[in-house]
Parts: C-alpha cells; sequence; structure tokens
C-alpha cells in the first residue's frame, strides 16, 4: 500500500477449501513414501514389503562390462544445462529438497539416523537462513497394486521436483552389498524410457543415481559406501538375503558401481564408513537388524550437506543480506507454515486484484473513498480462527515474493511468527529500514536537497514513500493477537 488511508476495504473469508493445482504441495517431512524395489520396489499384489525383496530374482539383459561403457558414454554426451542452473525459486526464503536413495531392506538403521539426526540438525542451521529443508524419503512403498510406471514414476518424477526447486538436487545415495530390481527393457513405458534416457540393465536404484547425480555431474551429490564385511559375518544367516544379492548379475554389478563412483565422482562427494552388528530389535513389531557406529556416517554427511547448501545458496549467508532475527523468525514460520497450501483460490485471486489497483469489485467499510492522489485503501481480512487466513497470506507474500519482485516492495509482518513486546515500534522501525536500504541500492536522492534522505528525520517515512518508483505493499497479520496503541496512524 503506497499511501494508507482511514478508507478500509472488508474481504469476508469463506469459502470453500480446494487443492489449487498451480501451487506445488511439499509431501510431509515426517512420513514421507517410498516405493518399494522389485528385490524391494516391484509391483506385486501378492508379496508384502517384508518378503518382496527376497524372491525376486532378477534377470541379466546387458553384460557388466558392456552397461558400464555405455553409461561412461551416456553421461559424456549429456549437456551441462543444469550444471549452472539453482533452481527456478528466487525469493531469498527457498526450499531444498533433500532425495535419499538407497535399497529398501539393508539401509533401515541408516535413513533412521538421516530422519531422526541430520536433518533437524541441518533444519536447525538452515531456518534461521530462509532455508526449508524437505527430506525427499520414499522408504515405505506405493499401493501394491501399483503399475510399474507408477512405481518408477513416483521416484524419478520426486527427482524432477527436486531440480526444478534446487537445479542441482541435493542427494544422498546409500551404497551397499545390493543391487536392487532391474526391469525388463520390454516392461518399461516407452514414455519413461525416451523421458528418462533408460540404460538397459540399470536397476531403479542406480537409475535414481544416473538421474539425479551421475549424468549431471551433480555437485550436491553424496555417496556413502557401507563396509559391510563385519555386518555380514555377524548377522543371522535368515537376515543375509536382506543386505546380500545371492543373483549373480546383481553381485557383479554392486561391486563394480563401487569401483565406477570412484571413477565418476569426486573424491569429496563420497565417503566410506564402518558399523557394527547390534543384534536384533522387535521395538516395532517387527524384529529388524540393528546397524551401530553411525556416528562417523551421521557426521560426514552433515558436514557435506551443510557446506553444498552454503556453498549453493551463499547470499542467504551473507550477513548484508541476511534480514534482522525477527524477520528472519518470521520467514521460516512462514516456510513452515505453507509448506502444504491449502487453497482459497477465490480469496488469492482477490488479494492480487488488490495489490493491482482493481477495486471494482470490493465495498467500502466507510462508505466513501479517499480524496487523496493515489491513494491506496486498506483491506481487512478477516474470518474465524482456524479458516486459514495466515497460511493464505503467508502464501501469498512469498508467491509476491518469488514471482514480482520488481514490481513490488514488500514488507510483511506475522505476528504468529515473531511477537514482539512493542510490535508496532518494531514494524515502524523495521519499515523504515527497509526503505532506507531501498533507496540506498537504487541510488534514489531527494529531488529537493539532492541529498539521501535521513532515516531519523520525522518526515523520512512519507518522504521514502513518495520517491518509490514501485508501489509499497504492506501485509501484517494477527492484529487481534497485540494491543496496537490506540492513536497508531496506520
Amino acid at each position: 500500500m503506497s499511501h494508507p488511508t482511514k478508507s478500509h476495504q472488508r474481504f469476508p473469508f469463506r469459502a470453500t477449501v480446494h487443492i489449487r493445482k498451480n501451487f506445488r504441495k511439499l509431501p510431509p517431512i515426517t512420513q514421507p513414501i517410498r516405493p518399494l524395489e522389485k528385490d524391494s520396489r516391484a509391483p506385486s499384489s501378492s508379496l508384502s514389503a517384508t518378503n518382496i525383496d527376497l524372491k525376486y530374482e532378477s534377470s541379466s539383459p546387458i553384460g557388466v562390462d558392456d552397461f558400464w561403457n555405455k553409461l561412461h558414454q551416456h553421461i559424456a554426451n549429456q549437456t551441462s544445462e543444469h550444471n549452472d542452473d539453482h533452481g527456478n525459486q528466487n525469493a531469498p526464503n527457498k526450499v531444498v529438497r533433500i532425495f535419499v536413495s538407497s535399497t529398501f531392506t539393508d539401509f533401515f538403521n541408516e535413513r533412521e539416523v538421516l530422519i531422526k539426526k541430520v536433518f533437524p540438525a541441518l533444519r536447525d542451521e538452515m531456518e534461521p537462513a530462509g532455508l526449508q529443508i524437505i527430506d525427499c524419503d520414499l522408504r515405505w512403498g506405493v499401493p501394491k497394486d501399483s503399475t510399474t510406471e507408477q512405481t518408477i514414476l513416483t521416484c524419478l518424477e520426486e527427482l524432477d521436483r527436486c531440480f526444478d526447486d534446487n537445479g542441482q538436487p541435493f542427494f544422498i545415495g546409500l551404497v551397499s552389498d545390493k543391487y536392487g530390481w532391474v526391469p525388463r527393457l520390454d516392461e518399461l513405458p516407452t514414455n519413461i524410457t525416451k523421458r528418462y534416457h533408460w540404460i538397459e540393465g540399470a536397476s531403479i536404484t542406480l537409475m535414481e543415481f544416473i538421474h539425479g547425480a551421475l549424468r549431471t555431474q551433480n555437485p550436491n551429490a553424496l555417496f556413502l559406501i557401507r563396509n559391510s564385511e563385519n555386518i555380514l559375518k555377524s548377522i543371522p544367516d535368515k537376515y543375509t538375503d536382506r543386505f546380500q544379492d545371492k543373483d549373480e548379475y546383481n553381485q557383479n554389478q554392486i561391486q563394480e558401481l563401487r569401483n565406477q563412483l570412484h571413477r565418476i565422482v569426486a573424491p569429496e562427494q563420497i565417503v566410506h564408513y564402518d558399523c557394527l552388528y547390534d543384534g536384533l530389535d522387535s521395538s516395532s513389531g517387527r524384529e529388524r537388524v540393528k546397524i551401530d557406529g553411525l556416528n562417523d556416517f551421521e557426521e560426514q554427511t552433515k558436514k557435506f550437506l551443510i557446506e553444498a547448501i552454503k556453498k549453493w545458496y551463499p547470499s542467504n549467508f551473507n550477513n548484508t543480506n541476511r534480514s534482522d532475527p525477527e524477520q528472519q523468525q518470521i520467514n521460516t514460520f512462514l516456510l513452515n507454515k505453507t509448506q502444504i497450501f491449502v487453497d482459497r483460490p477465490k480469496e488469492f485471486a482477490s488479494l492480487l486484484k488488490y495489490i493491482t489497483g482493481d477495486h471494482k469489485d470490493f465495498s467500502l467499510i466507510d462508505g466513501e473513498p479517499s480524496n487523496k492522489k493515489n491513494a491506496q485503501p486498506l483491506m481487512a481480512l478477516t474470518g474465524r480462527s482456524g479458516d486459514g487466513k495466515t497460511m493464505l497470506l503467508g502464501k501469498f507474500v512469498l508467491t509476491i515474493e518469488e514471482t514480482q519482485q520488481s514490481k513490488f516492495l514488500l514488507f510483511y509482518y506475522f505476528f504468529d511468527g515473531a511477537f514482539h513486546a512493542q510490535a508496532s515500534h518494531f514494524m515502524l522501525t523495521s519499515l523504515k529500514q527497509k526503505l532506507d536500504k531501498y533507496l540506498a541500492d537504487n541510488n534514489i536522492i531527494s529531488p529537493r536537497t539532492n541529498e539521501r534522505l535521513k532515516i531519523t528525520d520525522d518526515s523520512f517515512l512519507p518522504d521514502a514513500i513518495e520517491l518509490l518508483s514501485i508501489p509499497l505493499f504492506i501485509v501484517v497479520d494477527g492484529l487481534d493477537k497485540v494491543n496496537m496503541h490506540a492513536d497508531l496512524i496506520y
């Protein structure tokens, strides 16, 4: 709002909830879904998640040497279109997706370390910088009646979303002694083989490696290779099949994968780690092999991801670009609040119309338009508690910040995100600082004095707004949760 007045527009907040297709709905962090390989992920109506990878014998459609020669040729022919692409997120607040890829039955313990230790630590590190960590851990399987196409697309399309958001995905590949399901080319739909340049002889897990890391020489990919000798010697015989392939082709491929990673991937992107068998655990209702000694695995993964994210998004960690602590807290709040956006298309469209100056469908509370030139009446968004007002406004400001930041100077404050004891004073000070930075960045001076405006002057706020070349848009959420000064002039 460039010129606030006493005129208000009220937009009643009552509408049927819809899911809007134009906005990506992010997956839950704590309960993601992973298609099983066909040793663990193959679609089947008769095999359960506990035995599906024990009964499948994969075919060997191409020799191991021929496969890797073909893969090297494939990588050499790939363009570098993603190498310098940092994704389609233009706003300071960004989503960082971390894709975890591995075979299914042998990496339960490592995935638990990632979910319960590594990713929470990353969130604590990254959220103050305006970066939201989304871990893409698709381990829990798809419906057992899913087709081969549905199973494969669930994996690879999730990687596509990582490309969209981050340019080069943040990728964790876990390697041990299982290769995974190798689908035959004749059972793969043509649209998948063409779209993802499928290589005959690749398992689903290896295709994730290829698509998410190898073919683009992804600097954000980390491969963790388990030294499994002690594990395989110690686990009960009945669980060996869960940790080691019997199929000769798969055994040769997994051994060659270990070797080839050192040829294809930079040394700093490969970690070998040791671990120990620690008995069996039935606390979850299903007996599992316990693996201990994963401290090095945890620390190496955390260290790599922190360094990679900071290198990929340096401006988020540049002290001159970072906002004050309260604003950082609000940014974190908005990223979490809008993780799954329940759409209000009618209200969202009305907000867009409002900021572009189209007010013909609105009515003024006091019934009288302002006489001030270029005045923008103030909009009041009201509704019951729990209607989704904060989520709507949060998604709206993030969308404007990302897609129309050159058209508006945006200032927002959400009381639920960072309640300040003296909110009105804090908001006024923050607004002045934002205006002062904009004028300085654009070398805007006062035509009356031929000098920069002084932020300490009583007239700074109206004078600065008058000098703006783009509209100032102010959003304040949760005014009912604070006692504002009675004489505050909005």
